[in-house]
């Protein structure tokens, strides 16, 4: 009795003590990664962006770099996943950030010899965006491989913080080197971020996921395994549609309607459309840090609904309103609250998933993040068309999200009590 007694009093302490996340040397050496991957892919987003515009002056043809960035993107990442789970994912990531690190050497090259056009860009872009779907599959992959599952949220909060801090910082500092540089210094320091995000990379000790004669299996048996996995969980699909629902109806008017916004209706400039983003950035931002410090544990799936119809409330309010500072607070909430959705949510989803799926699970709902944006995109460019003013776009957007977000509210109680 007294050796059970003791044996008790063990197992009820001991799970107490969970490891902290600024003691994990893998996750150290991911979030360093990611700080680098990010302010890199932001830097080399921005420059190509400006040097199209200001230096060869084809301000209509910038739509040809997105599509060609995102085409590729969204194509591989049907597959990204299953690769992420059949191979191992820091070595992905490390020849996702090498690769692109090399092609960055090549364009400073192709810098110095000269005869750069749009079509140099639109290549790298094209190649960019297939590294950058593999990179992102196994990043959401390997985060519950490395961390204590009571971390995951703190963990993801930790690295969507580090990405909104680049997006912010970098296109500032790449600004300030072509103004005092060049764009060969701009792209020569993107390069070495790359392949420094690389090495940090190679460092790092995932455990690999024993599947015994699962091996042997082929890969689109894999990859029909992930679709199979999504469909009979409820939860998941939920998951899944509720992405789609977002970003069919979200991404298109936010994206495409804000320069239109500021412009029609608040009558802005340039830098009314920059203080607009830059609140949406410091929202999610502060998001991040918020659901970070707090590390949420419960309730993960309520918290992440409530928050979502927070976001289309405030996007609804960002609609109606007709001053700057007005539209700035709508948009910093509206950043805030998506942030307090996300990132629990993806927690919750990671520490739900068996350790050999992940990749191919966390691949498919990226996938239904990216696929549906070049639709709301298209569909935001007809509805357009047809005369309607860009404040109504977004008002009816933003109610349909709200009303979405309370309806699986509740009706659906598997995905309120996520925890």
């Amino acid at each position: 009795m007294a050796v059970n007694e003791i044996a008790l009093q063990q197992s009820e302490t001991e799970p107490r003590e969970i490891p902290s996340i600024f003691k994990n040397r893998n996750f150290l050496l991911l979030w360093g990664a990611a700080l680098l991957s990010s302010f890199g892919i932001s830097f080399f987003l921005f420059s190509q962006s400006w040097y199209v515009v200001n230096v060869l002056g084809l301000e209509a043809s910038l739509g040809i770099l997105y599509i060609a960035v995102s085409i590729p993107r969204v194509l591989f990442m049907i597959i990204s996943g299953t690769v992420a789970d059949r191979f191992d994912k820091a070595k992905i990531m490390f020849l996702s950030d090498f690769i692109r690190g090399l092609l960055l050497v090549g364009l400073v090259v192709w810098f110095i010899f000269g005869g750069i056009t749009l079509w140099t860009f639109v290549t790298f872009a094209f190649f960019f965006g297939i590294l950058d779907a593999f990179f992102w599959a196994a990043e959401s992959a390997v985060i519950p491989s490395i961390i204590h599952k009571d971390n995951l949220t703190r963990g993801n909060s930790i690295i969507q913080m580090t990405n909104q801090t680049s997006f912010i910082l970098a296109p500032m500092l790449a600004g300030v080197i072509i103004a005092f540089g060049n764009y060969e210094i701009v792209f020569a320091t993107t390069a070495v971020m790359l392949i420094v995000a690389s090495a940090l990379i190679f460092f790092m000790r995932v455990p690999r996921v024993k599947e015994g004669s699962e091996e042997q299996k082929r890969f689109w048996d894999d990859f029909k395994e992930g679709l199979l996995y999504v469909k009979n969980s409820r939860v998941i699909s939920l998951v899944v549609l509720t992405t789609i629902f977002m970003n069919l109806f979200l991404v298109g008017p936010l994206t495409m309607g804000l320069p239109l916004f500021v412009k029609t209706v608040l009558e802005g400039t340039a830098m009314s459309f920059s203080f607009l983003e830059a609140g949406l950035a410091v929202g999610m931002l502060l998001g991040s840090i918020v659901v970070g410090v707090l590390n949420v544990k419960k309730n993960r799936g309520k918290i992440g609904i409530i928050a979502l119809v927070i976001s289309g409330i405030a996007f609804t309010g960002l609609s109606f309103t007709t001053e700057l500072w007005m539209s700035i607070l709508c948009l910093g909430i509206f950043g805030f609250a998506l942030s307090g959705s996300n990132i629990p949510f993806i927690a919750a989803i990671q520490s739900l998933i068996e350790e050999k799926m992940l990749g191919r699970v966390m691949g498919l709902i990226s996938l239904a993040s990216m696929g549906l944006i070049p639709v709301s995109y298209a569909l935001t460019s007809g509805v357009l068309a047809f005369g309607v003013s860009i404040h109504h776009i977004m008002a009816v957007g933003a109610i349909l999200v709200t009303l979405y977000s309370a309806f699986i509210f509740f009706r659906f109680k598997e995905l309120r009590e996520i925890e």
